[in-house]
This record gives C-alpha cells, structure tokens and sequence, in this order.
C-alpha cells in the first residue's frame, strides 16, 4: 500500500515542479514593461517581479485550479516572497498537502532548483524531490505565432521518512522533455474569467526509472509516455487553462480563481 501511494504521487509531483510561479510548465524572461488586462474587468493585472509578463514573481499571487475529470483535485499555486530574481512558491492541494520550492529567473530563464519537501499528513508520508537538471528555454523573452522552443528537466523523488516511507526502495528519476510552439492568440474563458491569451502547444515526453529496489520487490517498467499538452497563457498572470491528451485520456485543468493582482 505504501509503494502504491509513493507511486501514485509521482506524476502530481513531477508536474508541480514544472509548474512554478506561472502555474505552468513555461518560465520566460523580461520583455520590458508590459502589462495585461483580463477582457471580463478591464482592470490591469500585476506586472511581474522577473520583469517577463507571462510568469509573474509577484508576491501574494495565487492561482486556484480546478481538474476535470478528477474529483476533489482543486489545487492553488501561490507566490510566498521574492527577492530579486528568485520567489518562494508553495503548492497547495487537497488534505493538507503542500510542496514548497524556488524559482529563479536568472539571466531570464525561470527554473525551479533545490529540493522539494511534500508532508501528507493524512497518508503519514514525506516525500523528497530534487531538481537535478534543468536545460532549455522556457520560454522565450518575445514571442509570436509560429515561435518555437524546448526544455529539458530531470527530477529525482524519494520517500524521506516517516511512517509512510518505504523501506529500502530508492529514488525514482523522471526526466521529461517539452518542445512548445505558438499556435496563436485567442480569447479563452474559463471560471476566473475571460482572457486575452496565448496559445501554446507542447508534446511532453517523461521517463521514469526506479533504482535500489529492496531483494524480492518488482515493479513494472515504466516506458516512455507521450503528451500533448494545449496551454493558454496570459499576461501578468500565468498559464489559465491546460488540455491534456495522453495515453488514450484527457484532463483538463482551468483557472477558478486569481487572488493578489
């Protein structure tokens, strides 16, 4: 039961680490001055601590997210602190859980870096990830249609204690690789609004491998799976709205709420 629950937490967590401040998978870098304006309230959003408009370093800047087709899957991206070009992010979802890291765009990139620390206090389990590597461009500091880019991230996770730690299995390695390209721009509404929004195609490939399996356990290989990931971003905001296909499914993850603009 344990090892199913340290299995099962992987692809939630792996993904946290690409979502960052943005709430996405995309970092970018400064394009100046630039400021956005939600089309239901007219009002103008924040511009961002890194300097780029597309992934936001602001503090106090949370993004609820809803899930479909999971139930009781709402999960809120919040921005903690900043401090020049590194932020404090903190994920929170359902049960008390919470993953905290830091993004830093440096140089214009956003990356997330150091470890992880996921406590679910409900499954009495604590679970270490570690940003091993992390390549490639984000996202670009301009972009227009037909843009195109790519990055590479590799992630290691481990139970790190406690009553839910699984004895004797080591970490579990994850690299996944994104190639992203600019579809358009499109008007996109979704539960926190009506947007003015890019539109950004991604096909994410993750592989995943375990190592220092205890004598007597099997676990099935895991091959290489393929997504392809519709996103919209916006201005002063973040990513608002994911559709992913993989695998013969689809999810959809859209903004419910935008809170500290």
């Amino acid at each position: 039961m344990r090892t199913k629950r340290f299995v099962s937490a992987l692809p939630l967590l792996t993904s946290l680490v690409f979502i960052g401040a943005g709430c996405g998978q995309k970092a970018a870098v400064s394009t100046g001055a630039e400021t956005a304006t939600p089309a239901a309230s007219g009002k103008p959003v924040s511009s961002d601590k890194c300097g780029n408009p597309y992934y936001p370093f602001k503090p106090g800047l949370a993004i609820t997210y809803g899930t479909t087709p999971s139930v009781n899957a709402d999960y809120t991206i919040r921005v903690i602190s900043a401090s020049g070009s590194t932020a404090a992010i903190r994920a929170e979802m359902a049960g008390g859980v919470a993953v905290e890291m830091q993004a830093d765009c440096a140089n214009g990139t956003v990356s997330m870096k150091g470890t992880l620390d996921l406590g679910a206090a409900a499954q009495g389990m604590k679970i270490k990830t570690t940003v091993v590597e992390s390549s490639g461009t984000f996202m670009p500091a301009s972009v227009a249609v037909g843009s195109a880019w790519s990055n590479s991230q590799t992630v290691k996770v481990e139970a790190a204690g406690g009553p839910g730690a699984i004895a004797g299995v080591g970490p579990i390695t994850t690299v996944t690789t994104e190639k992203s390209k600019v579809l358009g721009e499109e008007s996109v509404t979704v539960p926190a609004g009506t947007y003015r929004a890019l539109k950004v195609e991604v096909t994410r490939t993750t592989t995943s491998k375990f190592s220092g399996l205890p004598a007597g356990l099997k676990l099935p290989e895991m091959p290489p799976s393929t997504a392809t990931v519709t996103e919209w971003w916006v201005k002063g905001v973040g990513m608002v709205k994911s559709v992913t296909t993989g695998q013969g499914e689809t999810s959809t993850v859209e903004a419910k709420s935008v809170t500290g603009l």
